[in-house]
């Protein structure tokens, strides 16, 4: 009885080590994925950077692959219209 109990736990370790071991792996394989993004995502960046310093210091004479319709807004919002509760004329009379 006490090796059987004795083998069944040794089974039940070995079991427990390979579902380790599987998930040591599917880690280190995301991490992997994750790492190439990563260093494909810099390198896009480092080229796109130069592109706009190039671009910016005048170097090229090249268009914008952007293109005008795609601009950004500006770092300041447009000014927005507060309206205030109660008052319905201007103090000064307009």
């Amino acid at each position: 009885m006490t090796q059987a109990l004795k083998k069944m736990r040794d089974t039940s370790s070995a079991v427990k080590l390979a579902r380790e071991i599987e998930l040591i792996q599917t880690r280190l394989a995301v991490l992997s994925e994750l790492e190439s993004t990563l260093e494909r995502d810099d390198t896009t960046l480092r080229a796109q950077r130069a592109a706009i310093l190039l671009h910016g210091f005048g170097g090229g004479s090249r268009q914008s692959k952007i293109g005008p319709t795609s601009c950004r807004p500006s770092a300041v919002p447009s000014p927005t219209r507060v309206v205030y509760p109660g008052r319905t004329k201007f103090p000064w009379g307009f």
